[in-house]
Parts: structure tokens; sequence; C-alpha cells
């Protein structure tokens, strides 16, 4: 960090104030108002960075500063942004807890490895960007963007250090320090924050953006001088340098994205982040490619569900029938009972066929947990046909998929779900639908890329499928790529206009991605789908009165009161026509308000009654669980869960 060093703040001195609570480590940075310390932090139990106030830091708004990074930061909880665990006061320091980071800023980095690969310094900007997508769509703008904020941590990047972030045109947030003075990094500053201006918007952090790409690609950032005032005074009024003059294998596509980002009027640089986002797809579109055998959708096993039979023939339309009903929505069922209706015809041809009848046990199993038969029943008499199909050999790769299904989402043996999926693929490594399903499991276990690069070749072999691209773009949300998840879920929708689960992701990805027209949009269709016509024109009312924000927040209000109610008429953790129980949509919408205390009362309650079931919660459902850390229970039970690799 730069600035004054106050040497206020040692361990010493904090042994008696936080000792209660932490155990200090050693100091990892200190600036002009803060320290930063890694403690074991024993209400949390683990290891953590605490950020500490300097009561005697230089100016009477120090203060208000540091509670201000508090209370910003507190709202922003995404995958590429640091979170917030924990803050507080203790005597005269304030304080913040944050996770330790295992990495190193991108300052370190680049000091260590000079300048990035062009694909790399890309793929770090595309970071950023998602952050400031969703930064800015909650009114927030960062104003002191730079490598020494920016962490990188594995493959991702975070970005870090909201001090000086104030609201999107707030006249109090530009100068908070004394007369003159202007808050924010020389090299990093865009022209009208260092001309003090009050009506900064997200186009500021763009300039900063640009900046940080400029230093990336050439290991200097684009404007230096003798002193800060030389520095500002090339952001105002010199010409932008040419970064492909610098380099010659920069794309030119890139050069000309860089200087709409350093132009020196706000409008001519990019409206958005999720604008730069587009340009710089392209780009990384190579570097996702899936590394595995391509899915034809022939089932390559020792009975084949390829065989030109009619047996098989009736197979085939069984399942494309199943899979069609099985994502819900009207006519669900029909299609659900003309599926099995072919699977019973194929028994009829070939009563020991074991693809048959696994089909016939996944069609009853559907038409149980949708509601359409007793639940119990179907599910018993599924598992009896599976068990038949087993019986009959093993070398048939449905067989296998259908039980890790099974696993997955009805007993709670992810272990188990994994093999069986393994095994699927290996007897018909051309599957889309067995594809399909290990990447889920893959994303679960907490293994995202792995499952993006198998989802891209699922969706290239089988884009007729609904279902596929909804799970691609469930991959990339949970990725933070909100903005590339739109793509995919809109194609699902296309295909399935009343696709439930599709139209809900649209709706978040949109928000996160800071396009709240897209948003508002989005909700609207699916109150209107779900038959809510009073929240829709609750809703109406409120975007057209207080705009998209305020809205979305008072409609998911109504939404957990209408949820909370029926979680006293019902068991809210039982699975009721989905495999995602009422409980789950409670914690979704929570956490979707920022109510995490609220939302770690339901997950804990869930997790008492089927502890197996936490992984899914927590991997699973389209919400961030990383606003869960603030919760002393947190991490307690994930170790009591063996899932420590979730801290």
């Amino acid at each position: 960090m730069a600035g004054r060093l106050t040497g206020n703040v040692t361990p010493e001195s904090l042994s008696g104030i936080l000792a209660e609570r932490f155990s200090i480590v050693r100091e990892v940075g200190r600036g002009g108002m803060a320290t930063v310390f890694l403690a074991t932090d024993h209400k949390l139990d683990r290891d953590v960075a605490v950020k500490v106030f300097d009561p005697g830091a230089e100016g009477s708004d120090a203060a208000e500063r540091f509670q201000r990074e508090i209370t910003l930061t507190a709202r922003l909880v995404h995958p590429h942004i640091v979170p917030l665990f924990d803050s507080g006061v203790a005597g005269a320091h304030r304080f913040f807890v944050m996770p330790f980071l295992q990495g190193e800023t991108l300052r370190a980095k680049l000091a260590r490895t000079g300048r990035f690969s062009v694909g790399d310094a890309v793929r770090v900007v595309a970071d950023l960007c998602e952050a400031l997508s969703y930064a800015h769509a909650m009114g927030i703008v960062h104003r002191d963007l730079k490598p020494e904020n920016i962490f990188c941590v594995g493959e991702r990047v975070l970005l870090a250090d909201f001090g000086i972030a104030t609201a999107a045109g707030s006249m109090s947030g530009m100068r908070l320090t004394a007369t003159g003075m202007v808050l924010g990094t020389a090299a990093y500053m865009s022209p009208e924050q260092a001309m003090g201006s009050h009506a900064l918007d997200g186009r500021s952090d763009l300039y900063a953006l640009g900046c940080v790409m400029y230093e990336l690609l050439t290991g200097e950032p684009p404007f230096k001088g003798i002193n800060v005032m030389a520095v500002i005074g090339q952001h105002v009024h010199a010409p932008v340098p040419d970064v492909t003059a610098m380099r010659a294998d920069v794309p030119t596509s890139l050069g000309v994205l860089l200087q709409a980002l350093l132009a020196k009027e706000p409008g001519q640089r990019p409206a958005t982040a999720g604008d730069v986002l587009k340009w710089l797809r392209p780009h990384l579109s190579g570097a996702t490619q899936a590394h595995v055998p391509a899915p034809t959708g022939a089932h390559q096993a020792q009975r084949s569900s390829s065989e030109d039979t009619p047996t098989m023939a009736a197979v085939r339309e069984g399942r494309a029938l199943w899979n069609r009903g099985m994502t819900g929505g009207p006519g669900a069922r029909e299609k659900l009972e003309m599926a099995k209706t072919y699977f019973e015809r194929a028994l009829a041809l070939d009563p020991e066929n074991p693809i048959a009848l696994v089909g016939l046990g996944d069609t009853i199993h559907v038409l149980g947990y949708r509601g359409f038969t007793e639940e119990a029943s179907a599910y018993a008499a599924s598992q009896e046909l599976r068990r038949k199909a087993l019986a009959l050999g093993d070398a048939v790769a449905e067989i296998h998929w259908s039980i890790g299904a099974t696993q997955l989402y009805w007993e709670d043996d992810f272990e188990t779900a994994g093999a069986s999926f393994e095994r699927a693929m290996a007897l018909a490594p051309g599957s889309s639908e067995f594809q399909r399903f290990r990447a889920m499991w893959l994303k679960m276990a907490g293994r995202p890329l792995e499952a993006l690069e198998l989802m891209r070749s699922v969706v290239a072999h089988a884009p007729e499928l609904p279902v596929v691209h909804n799970t691609l773009a469930d991959v990339l949300m949970t990725l933070g790529r909100y903005d590339e998840a739109i793509g995919p879920l809109r194609q699902a929708l296309k295909l399935n206009p009343k696709y439930d689960a599709a139209l809900e992701r649209l709706a978040m990805a949109c928000h996160r991605a800071g396009l709240p027209a897209d948003a508002a949009s989005a909700r609207r269709a699916l109150l209107g789908q779900r038959g809510l016509e009073l929240r829709l024109v609750a809703l109406d009312v409120d975007l057209k009165t207080h705009g998209w924000t305020h809205a979305r927040d008072a409609d998911l209000e109504r939404e957990l009161a209408d949820l909370l109610a029926r979680a006293q008429r019902e068991d809210p953790f039982k699975d009721i026509g989905t495999s995602r129980q009422p409980s789950d949509n409670i914690i979704i919408t929570l956490a979707e308000l920022g109510r995490w205390t609220e939302a770690m009362d339901w997950v804990e309650r869930g997790f008492h009654r089927r502890p197996g079931r936490l992984r899914r919660v927590l991997r699973d459902m389209p919400f961030n669980p990383g606003g869960l850390a603030i919760d002393p229970r947190y991490a307690p039970m994930l170790r009591l869960a063996g899932l420590e690799e979730l801290l």
C-alpha cells in the first residue's frame, strides 16, 4: 500500500482490544489510514485478513472513508470481488474482516513476471469487467482501480479496496480529504476524476481499467511523469499511446478498445463494462475449447440406443419426449406420459432390454417428483426397474447415468454419483446427456472450468436441447460470467419459451451484468408465466416510480413473504414437484436481498435434515454463497460436513 506510515497500529496495540476475537499472526500491509493483519478468527474458525483503522490517520475524514469502505463492500457479493466477512468497533479501532487470499496482488505479479501474454491480459480484464458490471449495477463506482487493489488467486482475479468508492454521481463522494485534494491514484485516474468532477459514473472506472490493461500488455502505465501533477496533466491533455506500436502481437481490435477506454471524454468511451466484455469475448473463445471426445448422441455400449431396430426406435422416441418433459412447464405431463408409452412399447418387443427398462424407470420417477403420480411409490418403482436393468449386465451406459443422477439428486451420495457418471462416459464417450450430468457434477465438485469445457462441447453437438443451454449458463454464472450466460439462456428460452429455470436465471444474470432494462423484462415475464398478476402490477408501479433496483428488492420481499407463508403450511425441506426444495427458494431469495444471517438459518436447518445435500445447496443453486461466510456457524458446519474445500 502507498501512503503515510502511521506506526500507531501494531499487533501489540491490538492484543488487549481484539484478542478475544483474533489471534494476530503478522502484519501484511500498511497504508495511510489502516493496517492489515493476517489473523486467526476464533469466531469464524479460519485464517482471515483484518483491516484495522488507525485513529491517528491524517485527515478528519479518514474515519468516514473507512466506514464507507465497510458499508459499500458489505453490499457486494460477487465471485470477482473480495467479500466482507464481518466488521466492528473495539475501543478506538474500527475494523473489518476479509478472507486471507492465498495469492498475490496484480502489482506483485507484474513485478515478478513483467508484461502479460495477450491471452492472460484479456482474461484479467474480462474478470474485472464482471466485477465492475456488478458494482456499477449496484450504483457503486470504485474510483481507485489499480494493480495494488486487484488480487490474483489461482485462475481468477478479485477486485478489492472500496475505500474511496461512492454512489454514481454522488456530490458527497468526491472530496473526502483535505481541501483541494482529489482521492485516487494518479497513474490510473480518469481526466474527469483528476479535475475534481462531482458527476463520476462507471465510465471513470473504465478509464482506469484501460490504464491497467495497457500496463498488463506493455509492463508500464500509459502515462508517466516526474510528479503527480505531471501525470494528471498527461491524462487530461496527452494523446493516448498506441499499444500496437509498442507490441506487435496485440490484435488491432484490442488496440482500438484501449483507445476507446482511454478517451478523454466519458461519452467517447464504452458505455458499460458489459460493452467492454462483448468486445473481449472473441479473444477469450479459444481458451475454453473442450478437450473431450465430441458428443455424437449415439450411445456406443453393449446395447446401443442407436441400433436400427423397432425396439430402439421406440426407446429413442421415449427419451426425446422425456428430455422435453423433464424441464417442466405446460405440457410436461403429456410429454412424460407419451415417453412412458414408448418405453412400454419397447419392452413389449424386448422385455429384457436394459435401456428401455432404465428409460421407463426414469420416466416413472419424474412423473412422481413432478407431482403427477404418488411420489414414494413412483420412486420405489423406478429404483426396482434400475436394479432389474443392472442385473442384466453392467456394460450399459444408461444404467450408470441413471444411477448417478439418482444418487446425486435424491440419495445425497456425491462420490457414488461421480463414479457412476465416469462409468457412463467411459461406456458411451459420445453421449451429450451423460457429459451434461458429468459437467453438473464437476461444477458441484468445485471444478467449474472443467465443467465449462465440457458444456461448450455438449452445446456444440446437441444445440436442439434447451437444457444444455441452461446448464452452460449455470456454469458461467458460477464463474461470475453473467454477461456471457445471457446468450445461452435466451437460446434455451427460444427453444422452450416456458422454461421457468432459464427465465429465472436470465433475470438474475441480466441484473448482475448491469442490464436493468433486460433484467426487468425477464422478471416481468417470470411473474407473468407463474400467474402472479398482483405482483406483476406492483412491480410495474415500482419500476415506474422508483426504478429497477428498488422494484426488484420490493418484489423479492413479496416473494419471500409468500415463500415463508408456504413454509408454514407444508414441509419446506421436502422435494415437491422438483428436486429443489421450498427452503432452497427461501435461501436464494434471502441471498438476493443480502440477508445472510437469515439465509444461514435456513441452510443450517436443511443441513440438519439432510446433511449430504449441503454441497448441492451451496454449489448448485443460483446464488453466490460467499455472503454466508460472515456467519460464525458457516465454517464449523462445512468442516462437520467434510466440505473444507469450500472454505
